[in-house]
């Protein structure tokens, strides 16, 4: 889905998570790192996460329905390298489609690396915050539903995108881990837009941004192999 007006909610994201630091840090300035965090330094964090929603909107006077279905799927994979510090590599897959009197699929493909840090020293769990940039792939295809004049247009391109996430981790035996959070999700791409039955090609840069709630499982080692 496009949209060019998106610094609104990228905005008050950012401003939840910069004030979630600097409480943190004011309550833990003057404590030294727990050695019974799991989060220790040279451990390996491997985990897989997703996101999934659907909603329905009708408008009654029309009497229009949209139907919106998104879900994503995320794999990350990285090292500890201080107490609480993650750094790695992560790939996120997402897919949104909608359907009614215009049908729309959107697709991206993000790569990249990414850190990661986790607030408490606690050795069940810690709130978390991330932050990720690289390449994104993304893809867009629209159907118009005039019975008189079907027109379809397909866009596709690659740009830079960055991830900034909030979320709270919760461990279990030192070794495995459950995540709830939120990820708000920003692209900047170059796209070609090819419409169909006219043969129009279009070129331009699009923003796209997005938050989803997601949920994860992660697997944390001493060793990155068995």
């Amino acid at each position: 889905m496009r949209n060019s007006n998106y610094l609104k909610s990228p905005l008050c994201f950012l401003l939840i998570i910069c004030g979630t630091l600097f409480l943190q840090a004011q309550d833990t300035s003057n404590d030294t790192d727990s050695l019974n965090t799991p989060f220790r330094k040279g451990r390996w964090l491997t985990g897989l996460s997703g996101s999934i929603s659907s909603n329905t909107n009708k408008i009654s006077s029309v009497d229009e329905k949209l139907i919106t279905n998104e879900f994503g799927l995320n794999f990350s994979t990285g090292r500890f390298v201080k107490d609480r510090w993650l750094l790695g590599g992560r790939i996120n897959a997402d897919r949104a489609s909608s359907s009614g009197n215009i049908d729309s699929t959107t697709e991206s493909l993000f790569v990249g690396p990414f850190v990661s840090y986790y607030l408490s020293k606690n050795d069940r769990g810690s709130l978390f915050t991330t932050l990720a940039t690289g390449y994104v792939r993304y893809r867009e295809e629209t159907k118009f539903n005039d019975l008189t004049n079907p027109i379809s247009e397909i866009s596709e391109g690659g740009g830079m995108g960055a991830l900034v996430g909030l979320g709270y981790s919760y461990v279990i035996n030192d070794q495995i881990a459950f995540d709830i959070g939120f990820n708000l999700n920003l692209f900047w791409v170059g796209v070609d837009s090819d419409q169909q039955p006219l043969g129009t090609i279009d070129s331009q840069n699009i923003s796209v941004s997005n938050i989803a709630f997601t949920f994860g499982f992660n697997v944390i080692l001493d060793d990155f192999f068995f």
